[in-house]
Formats: C-alpha cells, sequence, structure tokens
C-alpha cells in the first residue's frame, strides 16, 4: 500500500507542479473540471446513486454550470458565493466536531447531500480558478494554497503519529487527534512565514499566519466531511482512480473545504480585488 501511495504520488505531483504554474489559466481551469468531474462522479455513488446512466446526470449539471461560473467568474455575486461557502464551511466543522453527529449506513438516493456536494464542488473550481488567475502572483498562490494543504497534512501525519492521543472526532474518523491537528497548524504557521517572505500580499504577518491557520483548520472539515459520506454509504474510499491513494474525493476533500475559505480570506482582507 505505502508503495503504491508513494509511486502515485510521484507522478502526480510533477504533473500537478506543472499544471498550476505552466498552464494558462483557461487551461487550468479545463484541467480543474475534469477532477471536480472525477470527484463529482464518485460523490454521486456515495449518494446512493448506483446506474451509469443516473451517475451522469450530476456530471451533466457540472457541465453546464461551470461554463457558467467561468464567464461570470468576476461578477461580484460569484465572491458572495465563496464567501458564503467559506461560512458554511466554519459552521460543518464546528458540527463535526461537536460530536453530537449519529453516522449509520444509509441506503437509497439522497438528493439533497447530492445537490450539497455538487455545489461545494462548483464552489471550489470557481475559487480556484479565481485564485490561479490573479494579478500578478495567481499561479504562484495557488501552488502556494497547495503546498499549504500538502504540508499541513503532512504534519498531521507525523505529529499524530508521534504523539497522537487526544481523539479528535472519534465518531467520524478514529484516526485523527488533536495533536495531529496541531502538527497541521504548525505546518500552517510555517508557510504564513515563507508566504509573507515572498511579500507577495500586502497583509501583515500576523494576518497571514491567522489566515493560513484558520485554512488549515477548516481542510480538517472537508477531510472530516467525506469521511463522514463514507461511513454512510459504508466504503472505505470514494473511489479506486489512484492506487494507494483511494478516489478522487479522497485526495481534494480537504482542499474542496479550504480552496473557498482561502479565498475569501483574501477577499476580507482586502488583498484581492
Amino acid at each position: 500500500m505505502l508503495k503504491a501511495r508513494l509511486l502515485t504520488a510521484l507522478v502526480l505531483v510533477p504533473l500537478v507542479i506543472w499544471g498550476v504554474l505552466a498552464l494558462p489559466n483557461q487551461l487550468f481551469a479545463l484541467v480543474l473540471a475534469v477532477v471536480v468531474l472525477g470527484g463529482a462522479w464518485e460523490l454521486s455513488h456515495l449518494c446512493g446513486l448506483q446506474k451509469p446512466s443516473a451517475r451522469f446526470l450530476p456530471l451533466l449539471v457540472l457541465v453546464v454550470i461551470l461554463p457558467i461560473l467561468y464567464l461570470q467568474q468576476d461578477a461580484p455575486w460569484t465572491s458572495w458565493l465563496i464567501q458564503a461557502l467559506a461560512l458554511w464551511w466554519t459552521v460543518v466543522l464546528l458540527v463535526l466536531l461537536s460530536g453530537k453527529l449519529k453516522l449509520e449506513v444509509k441506503a437509497g438516493p439522497r438528493p439533497l447531500l447530492l445537490f450539497t456536494g455538487l455545489t461545494v464542488l462548483a464552489g471550489v473550481w470557481l475559487a480556484m480558478l479565481r485564485l490561479h488567475g490573479t494579478i500578478p502572483h495567481g499561479p504562484g498562490l495557488m501552488m502556494f494554497f497547495l503546498i499549504l494543504i500538502w504540508v499541513a497534512d503532512s504534519g498531521a501525519y507525523f505529529s499524530g503519529r508521534a504523539f497522537g492521543k487526544h481523539k479528535l472526532a472519534p465518531h467520524i474518523s478514529p484516526g485523527k487527534t488533536w495533536e495531529g491537528v496541531a502538527g497541521a497548524l504548525l505546518g500552517g504557521v510555517f508557510c504564513a512565514l515563507i508566504l509573507a517572505y515572498l511579500q507577495w500580499l500586502d497583509i501583515s504577518v500576523p494576518l497571514l499566519v491567522l489566515l493560513c491557520a484558520s485554512t488549515v483548520m477548516i481542510s480538517v472539515g472537508g477531510d472530516l466531511w467525506e469521511s463522514v459520506l463514507k461511513r454512510e454509504r459504508g466504503v472505505k474510499d470514494s473511489g479506486n482512480l489512484l492506487p494507494g491513494h483511494g478516489g478522487v474525493l479522497d485526495r481534494i476533500d480537504s482542499q474542496i473545504a479550504a480552496g473557498p475559505f482561502f479565498l475569501a480570506g483574501l477577499l476580507w482582507l482586502g488583498a484581492l480585488n
């Protein structure tokens, strides 16, 4: 499992770096749309759709919605949408950490959950598209965001394994600990200091640290949210497309929540127009 995981990462990471830094915004949007559609395909299964014909319907919905979002990406209402998603993910995180959520395997289609999932997938696509298109440091900021999540995930993994004793949300994901979260937050602080050194944004160091640490914390909510979907569906992974990593949703769950929050934070702090 570990060997397959490492080999997959060795292939994917260079491709992701090249795509983010080398592709123009239009092509980046297209590639990112393929990823989002892959996530929607897996989401439809987690929401109880069995037949391929039924699972294609959510993809068709996104095929219609994403071009509209592309054409309207600079409209004022898209900023409000992204900020609404940021607030929504904050509430989701608090609910998931409350310990009051009752989990059980659920059968049959779940249209409301599917609608919510498609909304957040479209939202993260829009947020990443806008971040990547930011002048003059868009691709660099997009790459920074991904590195922030990767560093946080690594910090959570190693810190959790070394020091993990206090469970974060045992009713959802028994392996996650508060010590792991602490490691993730330390990784976020480190990344914030690097971004401050680059001077790409006119934001004070304390606010950058707060933004990056908050983004890392929200990313935990995305991870837990997908864990809920899998537990209620009774599956271990969202798919098997990526050897050692599971499915597309298993790889982008943190970014789904953190992406809109990070961009909304930049908007709230006046770093972006």
